[in-house]
């Protein structure tokens, strides 16, 4: 136990250390609210007044909410939620507003998020005699559609998956897990994993403790130039998918778990397109099948065939004609398919691309100088530009048999690699060898989970408030379905692939 009467620099200093080594999230907020109470910034959280949002209309809303709640009138607080429900409603989701404390924002905001997600429960609950089932399908669906959805998007980076495996049991414990989740190579394979598990049995830590099947005491180099007996990347990949052991296919697992699984996967001839794969656009190709083709890295794993389940139960060619490869290198955060597909207008992104890690810097926290971001968007340009060129020179000498991995490494150059809410790998924990799921013993592994946690604790309050509204009314929404379609033969709801966000 810290003393109180040590001297404030001190104490604050003893503070950040407990910060770097919590193990638990209780640990980490009960120094980050010291620090918060030592700093003054909890003084800041509890006044309303700051010049980044409109205090004033925050706060007469919540208020009236509150009234209203209180008085039970359904039919006023349906015409007041009418008047629009907005994640950014008078400024309050600006990324400016969480960095003055590490506990959260202005305490008003976080009220009037939890009264509009109560407010939204009690209307579904309303009695019929006060809003018809009509009129509440139709409010929850236009407010779904307005307020849109929140999605988890996990980068591809190898052995470094246990980062994700860290953020992801985090947001599980906190129940703020996105219903919309995609994943590329690496990512893949822990959606995979999401498919499998319903929240409450990830709550016990399935994910934590988890372990992918791969060779131990051997020289991945080795294994990755041919020279271990027995053993190949193929081999390996396919040891890791069989521990997966998902076979369901992307319209099981949505009914399974109720989350909107999606997989990027690469085309392995030029003239062709990434795809996203889901319950939407490939309802019956299999996911071990879509998790093959995002982890075969081009020129290590050969591209796969995708498989879906015929109309006899059997397994039968996806596209037959064409080959895939690893997403990441084309699509590793597909934010605009997720926005088209799904109504997703808030990502949190979790990133261990080894590709990107080195180079990327969270945006909403903190912004490169203009000189600095000048000069990397220039050198990115110019390496972009002059692998476009190698293409065209290269095909047009006949040696078009490059011109794919050109093009891949073009793609890698020109994406996108941050979000709303960035959770990334912290160069200190960044290790090559890592990456080629080299690790000594389980403490590193389990290093590497915490380190996934401890960078996810300090975005929780953002994601809370920006994830917490989109969450309820998809709650509501499968409520309303469960409803109209009644319970599978397991006792579990039946749940109806409608999404009321989608413009067509």
């Amino acid at each position: 136990m810290i003393s109180l009467r040590m001297p404030s620099g001190f104490y604050r200093q003893e503070l950040q250390r407990t910060i770097q080594a919590a193990t638990s999230y209780e640990q980490w907020h009960e120094a980050a609210v010291s620090i918060d109470k030592l700093s003054g910034a909890e003084r800041w959280r509890q006044k309303d007044e700051s010049e980044y949002y409109d205090y004033c209309d925050i706060r007469a809303r919540y208020e009236q909410l509150r009234t209203l709640l209180n008085e039970n009138n359904h039919e006023e607080l349906l015409y007041v939620l009418n008047e629009g429900i907005h994640g950014n409603m008078s400024g309050m989701g600006r990324p400016i507003l969480y960095n003055y404390a590490l506990t959260g924002t202005k305490q008003v905001i976080d009220d009037y998020v939890s009264a509009i997600a109560e407010a939204l429960r009690v209307l579904a609950n309303a009695p019929a005699r006060k809003i018809s089932i009509q009129q509440k399908v139709d409010f929850f669906r236009r407010a779904s559609h307005c307020y849109g959805r929140s999605s988890l998007m996990l980068s591809g980076g190898a052995g470094l998956i246990y980062f994700h495996h860290g953020v992801v049991q985090t947001l599980i414990d906190h129940d703020l897990l996105p219903h919309v989740i995609s994943g590329a190579s690496a990512g893949a394979w822990v959606s995979a994993l999401l498919t499998k598990y319903t929240d409450e049995e990830l709550k016990s830590g399935i994910l934590e403790r988890y372990r992918y099947e791969m060779p131990v005491l051997l020289n991945p180099l080795k294994v990755l130039a041919g020279m271990e007996p027995g053993v190949t990347p193929l081999t390996v990949k396919q040891s890791a998918m069989d521990g997966i052991d998902n076979d369901m296919t992307f319209q099981e697992a949505y009914e399974h778990t109720g989350r909107y699984i999606n997989i990027s996967i690469a085309p392995a001839e030029k003239h062709q397109n990434s795809r996203l794969m889901n319950a939407i656009t490939s309802p019956n190709v299999y996911i071990r099948s879509a998790i093959d083709a995002s982890g075969s890295i081009p020129g290590v794993v050969p591209p796969v065939t995708l498989y879906a389940k015929g109309a006899n139960g059997r397994p039968k060619p996806y596209l037959p004609t064409r080959k895939w490869v690893d997403g990441s290198f084309a699509e590793d955060l597909p934010a605009k398919r997720l926005s088209r597909l799904f109504g997703v207008n808030h990502y949190v992104v979790s990133m261990i691309n080894p590709i990107a890690v080195p180079f990327v810097s969270d945006p909403k926290i903190r912004s490169p100088s203009a000189l600095r971001a000048l000069a990397g968007g220039l050198m990115v340009d110019g390496a972009a530009d002059l692998l476009a060129q190698l293409e065209k020179y290269l095909t047009r000498f006949g040696a078009s048999f490059i011109s794919p991995a050109v093009l891949l490494a073009h793609g890698v150059l020109t994406q996108t690699y941050t979000g709303d809410v960035n959770i990334i790998l912290d160069k200190k924990h960044f290790l090559w060898r890592n990456v080629l799921f080299s690790y000594h013993t389980d403490e590193e592994i389990e290093r590497l989970i915490l380190a996934g946690k401890r960078s996810t604790w300090p975005r929780l309050a953002m994601i809370r408030n920006a994830a917490l509204i989109g969450r309820e009314l998809d709650d509501i929404l499968e409520m309303l379905d469960a409803r109209e379609f009644g319970e599978t033969d397991t006792g579990r709801p039946r749940r109806h692939l409608t999404l009321p966000s989608v413009s067509f």
